[in-house]
């Protein structure tokens, strides 16, 4: 199988974006596929775990039950500035640096943007 690389942008309550990034993911990881998601900017806050205290099913809810063989890694920059630090982030995600993002990019067969747009 091959292995699929994302990068979102968006918030996970301000575009639908966020969520078919998840969609996608979660198709990946159902194929068989490897996959590992870069989050930039806003899109840092799929990863932030006050997101699970909503009450209903949002973006950081499916991305928590990913298997832990998906790599979800924010740009440590983008997630201190907005508050996120190693301890308020999902349990399967980490903050990394943009150095993380050039890895993906060059072990992927495919990668996808999913930025602001509906």
């Amino acid at each position: 199988m091959g292995h699929l690389g994302v990068l979102v942008f968006s918030s996970p309550l301000q575009r639908r974006s966020a969520t078919m990034a998840a969609e996608t993911i979660e198709a990946a990881v159902r194929l068989g596929h490897s996959v590992s998601a870069f989050f930039l900017a806003d899109g840092v806050y799929c990863t932030s775990r006050a997101h699970l205290a909503a009450p209903e099913e949002t973006v950081v809810h499916r991305l928590a039950r990913l298997p832990s063989s998906v790599a979800l890694v924010n740009c440590g920059t983008c997630a201190r500035f907005r508050g996120l630090d190693d301890t308020t982030v999902l349990p399967n995600a980490r903050n990394g640096s943009l150095e993380d993002l050039v890895d993906s990019l060059g072990g992927t067969d495919r990668f996808l943007t999913f930025g602001s747009g509906p």
